[in-house]
């Protein structure tokens, strides 16, 4: 039986988007200011990008990366590749060439389907550089999709997803967060674990519409939201921040119901303020790529208490013991059907098994979630464990400060690890002397960075997360300055 006519029957994935073709092919499934796509539309386009994929000669159950905007080319990427019995590696457009080549030599991928445009015409616009030699990993069978993430040294590391595991965190999410026939606006990257749950799955399985904002304008996203009437508005802290700061923030569609935030905190004071503006609440969602979603705030105030609500529907969390932690903290640890088999190339205990052990410290507030950062990210400075969420929390007490990281930064070989931070804001920030008198104010000796560098805006990656790894870049070569 071809790779592809196999998939269609034990992949359930393939089998809803099949369904979604035999009785709404006319319906529209993306739009964007000047485009519009009908499941058929990406049906016909994902015919061809399989028949590409299976002329490369490629043998099914090798890994292949997919690296497309938002769009149809996203959709009909993934599959394409999946009917073709590839196993479908979750890369950002935006990544650079060598740096893409560098995650397929470290996961073993046999190359990539990149797309430039998110709306190509045909597949002549798809470039598939593929290895014919490549030999799959010992993967299983099941598994369809690989999400990536760093491992402790900051190598690529792939998160291997059965399809099952994937609806099912997808019908969790939807049970949770009270949603059905929605109409979202897809802002936030398809290609990333929390877009691909709230946003591509149910696109492709319920035929939820997904409107998709062009070009470069930062009113792109509020102009296709008014003009789809959208419905459910997944987002980061930092749009939410960004809208605040405009002196004459747009409003918000009327059709909009529900608005959820994650990837990063959500500052309550924040919450607080978009509430009173627009009179809407933010629901903030807390997951992990290697489990999917963890808790969701049911209510929409528990980010301006500044915890993460409660559970998803069949979801557990417990609290692992860890010596040092304070009273009534633990680790995050996750009890869920929808876990990844493991990681590759190389596995650890930490996941597998319905079981995700995490490395955030938590504790339970009245029922819903509170974290007080990660255990690996805590230091080590002169022989006493530091805090850099502590660190931070003060920093962030300063006017004219918006947002700071502290981190370990490691020192010549003899001297050890050394505070950083680097702290965002506006003109009335003090100078770094300032900076520092305050932290002598409120923090031991130890507790104090090293070194300290300002900016107008912490850089974040396309995910819209803080890119810790350019911040780590810049706070070491202060230090040696």
């Amino acid at each position: 039986m071809p790779a592809g006519d196999f998939l269609k029957t034990h992949d359930p994935i393939l089998a809803a988007f099949d369904a979604l073709v035999a009785t709404r092919a006319s319906d529209t499934l993306m739009v964007s200011t000047r485009e519009r796509a009908t499941v058929g539309d990406i049906e016909r386009l994902a015919k061809a990008i399989h028949s590409l994929a299976v002329k490369s000669g490629l043998a099914p159950g090798n890994i292949v990366g997919l690296a497309a905007p938002n769009g149809p080319a996203f959709a009909a990427g993934y599959l394409g590749l999946r009917r073709a019995g590839f196993k479908v590696l979750l890369m950002d457009r935006g990544t650079p060439h060598q740096e893409r080549r560098r995650i397929e030599q470290s996961l073993l991928s046999a190359g990539s389907l990149v797309l430039d445009t998110g709306w190509p015409s045909s597949a002549d616009a798809a470039t598939l550089n593929l290895d014919v030699e490549t030999s799959p990993l010992d993967i299983p069978d099941a598994v369809s999709t690989i999400r990536l993430t760093s491992g402790s040294t900051g190598q690529p590391r792939g998160i291997a997803m059965t399809s099952e595991a994937l609806l099912k965190d997808d019908s969790a999410i939807r049970s949770t967060m009270e949603l059905e026939n929605e109409r979202a606006l897809a802002a936030i990257p398809l290609s990333h674990s929390y877009g691909f749950s709230s946003l591509f799955l149910p696109a492709l399985t319920q035929g939820w519409l997904l409107a998709i904002p062009g070009g470069i304008s930062p009113f792109a996203a509020v102009e296709i939201a008014s003009e789809s009437r959208i419905t459910f508005l997944p987002t980061v802290p930092a749009y939410i921040e960004a809208l605040l700061k405009m002196e004459t923030p747009p409003p918000l569609p009327t059709t909009l119901q529900k608005i959820i935030t994650a990837g990063a905190p959500l500052k309550p004071e924040a919450a607080r303020r978009f509430r009173e503006i627009f009179g809407q609440p933010i629901h903030v969602f807390y997951g992990a790529s290697e489990v999917g979603g963890i808790c969701y705030d049911r209510r929409g105030d528990a980010a301006e208490r500044g915890t993460l609500g409660t559970p998803l529907d069949g979801v557990e969390v417990l609290l692992a013991p860890e010596p040092g932690l304070g009273d009534g903290q633990g680790i995050v640890e996750v009890l869920s059907p929808a876990t990844a088999v493991g990681y590759i190339p190389d596995d650890d205990k930490s996941l597998g098994s319905d079981r995700y052990l995490t490395s955030d410290i938590g504790a339970f507030l009245n029922g819903e979630l509170l974290l007080f950062g990660r255990v690996d990210a805590i230091v080590n400075v002169r022989g006493k464990k530091v805090d850099p969420r502590e660190v931070e929390t003060v920093l962030n007490a300063l006017g004219g400060i918006d947002e700071t990281i502290v981190m370990g930064i490691q020192g010549p070989s003899s001297s050890g690890e050394f505070l950083g931070a680097i702290v965002a804001g506006d003109q009335t920030m003090p100078q770094v002397d300032g900076i520092r008198d305050w932290c002598r104010q409120h923090l031991a000796s130890h507790k104090i960075p090293r070194h300290i560098v300002r900016v107008e805006a912490l850089p974040r990656t396309s995910r819209g997360k803080v890119n810790r790894k350019l911040i780590r870049q810049w706070l070491t070569r202060t230090s040696r300055q």
